[in-house]
């Protein structure tokens, strides 16, 4: 039951890793948004680092870093506050601007990529956490 959990993890992962990466390019390229454009590569970019996680838990890695499972709790919280920050500040400047939900170029879909990039942030600090707590555990009885 574990194992299948894992890889539905990684397929959904390695989605919203070629999700977000298309985003930035077709923002960037396309319609010229740049805002969008990086939310949705930071998005990617944070979805990667799930994926990262999960094939390093398969291979057995964490057993022997826990510090590094560490760090990436501490990017998941602070990329997570600058999701946070960034969805207010865009969602404020698309309506002082009154930019149409409609216009693909408006800051509106920055607020929707922000969000993205807050549920990654946070699936990264989530999986990290309980892959620290799991080894944590063995090596606990590996002492003995």
């Amino acid at each position: 039951m574990g194992v299948n959990r894992i890889y539905i993890s990684i397929g959904y992962a390695t989605f919203g890793t070629l999700v977000g990466l298309s985003a930035f390019f077709v923002w960037n390229i396309a319609y010229k948004q740049p805002w969008t454009a990086a939310m949705g590569g930071l998005s990617g970019v944070l979805a990667l680092w799930c994926l990262v996680t999960h094939i390093m838990y398969l291979q057995d890695f964490w057993r022997t870093w826990l510090k590094g499972l560490k760090f990436f709790i501490a990017v998941g919280v602070i990329f997570s506050a600058l999701a946070v920050a960034g969805f207010i500040t865009f969602l404020t400047l698309a309506i002082t601007e009154k930019q149409s939900l409609s216009d693909p170029a408006s800051l509106f879909l920055a607020c929707v990529w922000s969000f993205l990039t807050f549920k990654w942030s946070f699936l990264l600090a989530l999986y990290s956490y309980r892959y620290r707590q799991e080894f944590a555990d063995i090596s606990i009885l590996s002492d003995f």
